[in-house]
């Protein structure tokens, strides 16, 4: 049996559980499943431990960490060469992009953004998404927002959701 995506977060910063869509999310498109292209299933773990890097980081620093190579240095973190990446942070949030680079792959390739958002006024005190572009190539994605939750079942009052143009990638969203 498959751990669920929070045990494996635990365990590792490593998010394989986004790799083997491990959890659920409702009315998911069929286009935002695991890929199985090398380059995009590298690209996704890459955006993955990107966004656990900021994660861990802001846990025991209580800052999210504003560039990529302090990211990669701190986690050990190897960014495949037919993506480029990016960060922006703020005081309640940090985003990772990961989008392809120029070069023979581009138009079939997707990019991504992964979020972590403080919810001091809540438990959990960090909740996180990776969002995927629908359309392939150079296209930033539009960032994730964390909102407040009316129209669903949503006892904290708060949710994150992909930005215009992307979807949610199966098991990626963890409370911590």
């Amino acid at each position: 049996m498959l751990p669920t995506l929070r045990q494996t977060v635990l365990r590792s910063m490593a998010i394989s559980a986004l790799l083997l869509g491990v959890g659920k999310v409702a009315g998911l498109p069929a286009n935002a499943q695991v890929p199985t292209n090398p380059d995009q299933k590298a690209a996704l773990s890459a955006v993955s431990k990107m966004m656990e890097g900021q994660r861990t980081y802001y846990q025991k620093n209580g800052a999210f960490r504003a560039t990529v190579s302090n990211i990669q240095q701190d986690f050990g973190i190897t960014l495949p060469v037919t993506f480029d990446y990016a960060v922006r942070t703020t005081t309640e949030a940090a985003y990772s992009y990961v989008i392809p680079a120029q070069g023979a792959k581009v138009g079939q390739l997707n990019a991504y953004v992964g979020a972590s958002f403080l919810t001091p006024q809540q438990n959990p005190k960090i909740t996180t998404i990776i969002c995927m572009n629908l359309q392939p190539g150079q296209i930033r994605p539009a960032d994730p927002q964390l909102v407040l939750g009316t129209l669903v079942a949503n006892p904290t009052g708060r949710l994150v959701q992909c930005g215009d143009g992307s979807v949610e990638v199966k098991a990626s969203i963890v409370n911590e």
